[in-house]
């Protein structure tokens, strides 16, 4: 026997110390409940309740055994609602909280193919280079680079990006190309602090930088680091272009292994809209692969 109404009937009367509590929390018979819970407690061939005219209280199976059946009563509640979802079109508006660089570069190039997948659905925009609340902001969903703290969030990865660090060519031709993480520290800098606000940058050590400039947005830190101000990690997608016209030079390309992480952000599972989850799977695949 496999009945997950016995355990909810389980769970009910141990949340709520009463078999009667629990039968009307459930809208059933004190019977009926009192006959699933001996149903489980056979097929477990265990006691999980005293029972008693003043009380119930678990016995000691009944307590390694609730955390169980409460994983096993939510996985299926939540496996109907997820049925549910799927089997209504998505609707609303949908407002996708991000950094104005990401969106633009990794988002907005897929927008019209999923606005024209999913008619009925809204795409609001609330650019943002700090990291969200979702709750406190009333986005349905974010997208950031760099991997979230919060672990009540349902994160999906969608790849890595990688980061590149470079200056202006006329800055090196000032002040010599760095040849070691040291020189580093005696090099003008300028610093992105959307990602984190560190005083250093990731996978280039843990050399103290003083960074003439800093800003919480990539677009302003590339325009710096292009009109000459120092040099600064990027992401590479944001710097190819100048890269490549040579309006940029790379420093340390071969040891910088710096990456960060891209990810869609998700509220509560409880919280989490159709549409959100329907731009998320959408997005999600086609993300991966631009980075690929």
């Amino acid at each position: 026997m496999f009945n997950v109404k016995a355990m909810k009937a389980f769970v009910e009367v141990a949340r709520l110390g009463s078999f009667a509590a629990a039968a009307d929390s459930m809208k059933v018979s004190t019977t009926s409940l009192s006959r699933l819970v001996a149903d489980l407690e056979a097929w477990l061939d265990a006691p999980l309740l005293r029972r008693s005219t003043r009380q119930v209280t678990l016995t000691d199976v009944g307590a390694d055994y609730l955390d169980k059946c409460q994983s096993i009563v939510n996985a299926w509640e939540e496996l109907g609602s997820d049925a549910k979802r799927r089997g209504k079109r998505p609707t609303g508006t949908l407002t996708v909280a991000g950094a104005v660089y990401s969106v633009r570069h990794l988002l907005a190039p897929h927008l019209p193919s999923f606005l024209g997948a999913f008619p009925e659905v809204k795409v609001k925009f609330d650019l943002r280079n700090d990291p969200v609340d979702l709750v406190a902001a009333s986005s349905d969903v974010a997208f950031r680079l760099g991997e979230p703290k919060d672990a009540s969030l349902i994160v999906t990865k969608c790849g890595t990006v990688r980061l590149a660090l470079a200056a202006a060519p006329h800055l090196i031709d000032r002040y010599g190309m760095p040849k070691s993480l040291e020189d580093l520290a005696r090099f003008p800098c300028v610093l992105d602090t959307t990602p984190s606000g560190q005083n250093h940058w990731p996978g280039v050590g843990k050399v103290k930088i003083d960074y003439r400039l800093e800003a919480n947005d990539g677009e302003i830190i590339r325009k710096a680091m292009t009109g000459g101000l120092g040099a600064s990690m990027l992401p590479r997608f944001l710097i190819e272009t100048d890269l490549k016209a040579g309006r940029l030079v790379e420093i340390f390309p071969e040891a910088n292994k710096a990456e960060l992480g891209v990810y869609f952000v998700l509220p509560e599972r409880r919280q989490i809209t159709g549409a959100a989850r329907a731009f998320v799977d959408f997005m999600a695949g086609r993300v991966r692969k631009a980075l690929d």
